[in-house]
């Protein structure tokens, strides 16, 4: 019995080894590569351990048609094992592996048509196929070769935009600190002039007072109303074009609701009824209502209660419409008055449009208007109180002025430091398409990359351009990192996620956009080629690689 085992094993290892002799280099079994060579050779004592460690087997039992591991690796020639994988040699050309259950399976899967028995007549088309591939490389590495030329290019220029970048980061830091001291600077002297202008607005607005207090004595009947509030209105129309505007209002400190020293453009449009200019009718009936309480409250005429026969003779001036309505029986005059007014504002209801267009519009309504333009001046500050104004205004306008070009600064701060966050490559070969878009037309869309940007598609006929996804990062795997591009956080599909795009980019000597795809709903596919893909050391180690393969 010893013997006879003996001769089994002298007998599969010769014939093993008449096998490794047909293939003409290191002994191995069928479907094995050259690489795992060494992983099956038999032990002293005939015995073989499968590669995952979990059982050993005699040396014979390997492809014998039988899966004795869990793993499959002892049958590397035949179709038993389910995980095994088989080495197609391809002497002349590239080898492949493939999986175990195309072995035998009557199709010829390798080259060489290792795969399958002589009697199945695969032909060796091998050294056809190797020629073939071999004028591609060459083709490719002269390729590369000249891309390599312009990628160097584009290294040189990304190498000199990171240095521009950062030597402007730094010019653009010694700015921001200079204008933050002038900052500092300017709005002290901002502080110093509107003081100065605070307290000439305020001793101008005491005058003021006196002078309205002095005209509202005077106003004790309610068809005075339209006297008194034309009487403001030229006041305030002092560029005399008759309307009273925003800017207007902004001058009378009376209105400054908040009293914080500034009449803002909102507080001026709350008493134009949200206007930004009206002309003398709107002013009397929106205007005027509004900024005579607070005149009167700024000139001290808010009195006690007083006997009812008084309160009849003087009603409240602050709506003139209300006091019309609580006095049933107008006078005579203020009859007379009331229907004058009527007349003009339906006369000026049937053009409202043409009268704001006017350069010069009649404000002479009614009575009162001719005489108010004869005997009233518009109001004015005195020449020192306008001087502090204009140096209070100069101060603030000099103050913007640096807060603006500090916001300039800081804008384009955030630009720079946002560029040297992005991944330009490890020679910055990557930059010079930062900011450079390319178009790709098919029968439907315009399709656009922007790299490290934005994607985006676009009908042919006129439509929207809708965004398909912006700029996330590189997912290339192991050495070929740089070869794909993912931009996701696109617009939404109907019904469907968010777009994004993969951009698979290849060696080319001019960069261009070859093709789109979608190949699943709202995942986009661009073959993008550039020169700065041109790495010719990478292709070279690949192409060594694969000979020594070979």
């Amino acid at each position: 019995m010893h013997q006879t085992n003996l001769q089994l094993i002298l007998l599969a290892i010769l014939t093993y080894t008449l096998n490794a002799v047909q293939c003409g280099e290191v002994p191995r079994p069928r479907g094995v590569s050259l690489a795992k060579a060494a992983l099956y050779q038999p032990q002293a004592d005939g015995k073989w351990s499968c590669l995952d460690g979990s059982k050993t087997i005699p040396f014979t039992q390997i492809n014998d048609d039988y899966c004795d591991c869990a793993d499959g690796s002892d049958e590397p020639g035949t179709s038993a094992c389910p995980l095994a994988q088989f080495h197609c040699t391809n002497k002349g050309h590239q080898p492949v592996e493939i999986p175990s259950s195309l072995v035998q399976d009557g199709i010829c899967d390798c080259c060489d048509g290792s795969d399958e028995l002589p009697a199945v007549g695969c032909a060796n088309t091998c050294i056809e196929l190797g020629a073939a591939a071999a004028i591609k490389r060459r083709n490719e590495a002269e390729l590369h070769k000249r891309g390599a030329e312009k990628r160097q290019e584009m290294i040189t220029r990304g190498k000199q935009m990171k240095a521009d970048r950062s030597a402007r980061r730094s010019e653009l830091n010694a700015r921001i600190k200079e204008q933050e001291s002038l900052k500092v600077e300017k709005e002290q002297l901002k502080h110093n002039a509107e003081a100065l202008e605070t307290e000439a607005v305020e001793a101008f607005k005491e005058q003021q007072r006196e002078l309205d207090a002095e005209t509202a004595q005077a106003e004790q009947e309610p068809q005075q109303m339209r006297v008194e509030a034309s009487l403001s209105f030229v006041r305030y129309d002092t560029n005399k074009d008759g309307f009273v505007e925003v800017t207007e209002l902004m001058v009378d400190m009376n209105l400054d609701r908040d009293r914080n020293g500034v009449v803002t453009v909102e507080e001026a449009r709350y008493f134009l009824d949200e206007r930004d200019r009206v002309d003398l009718d709107a002013f009397v009936t929106l205007a005027w209502p509004r900024i005579k309480p607070l005149k009167m409250l700024a000139d001290g005429l808010f009195q006690p209660p007083q006997a009812p026969v008084e309160e009849e003779e003087l009603p409240q001036a602050a709506d003139v419409e209300g006091a019309e309505l609580h006095n049933p029986e107008p006078s005579e005059e203020q009859a007379d008055l009331e229907t004058a007014a009527a007349g003009e504002e339906e006369e000026e209801g049937e053009d409202d449009e043409d009268q704001y267009d006017d350069e010069e519009p009649d404000v002479g309504v009614g009575e009162a208007t001719p005489e108010v333009e004869t005997t009233t001046a518009a109001p004015a500050y005195d020449p020192e109180t306008q001087r502090l104004i204009e140096q209070a205004n100069e101060a603030r306008n000099a103050y913007e002025e640096v807060a603006r070009q500090i916001r300039e600064i800081e804008h384009e701060v955030k630009e720079i430091d946002e560029q040297e966050g992005k991944d330009y490559g490890p020679h910055e070969e990557w930059a010079v398409l930062d900011g450079e878009c390319y178009t790709y037309e098919d029968r439907e869309y315009v399709y656009t990359l922007c790299p490290f940007d934005r994607v985006s598609q676009k009908p042919r006929n006129g439509g929207a351009e809708t965004t398909l996804g912006r700029w996330e990062q590189w997912i290339g795997e192991g050495a070929s990192k740089y070869s794909r591009q993912k931009y996701a956080q696109g617009a939404a599909c109907w019904n469907g996620p968010q777009r994004s795009a993969i951009i698979n980019i290849k060696c080319a000597m001019e960069p261009r956009i070859t093709a789109v795809s979608e190949p699943n709903r709202c995942e986009y596919f661009y073959e993008f080629e550039t020169p700065a893909a041109c790495d010719s050391d990478a292709y070279t180690a690949s192409a060594q690689s694969m000979h020594d393969e070979l």
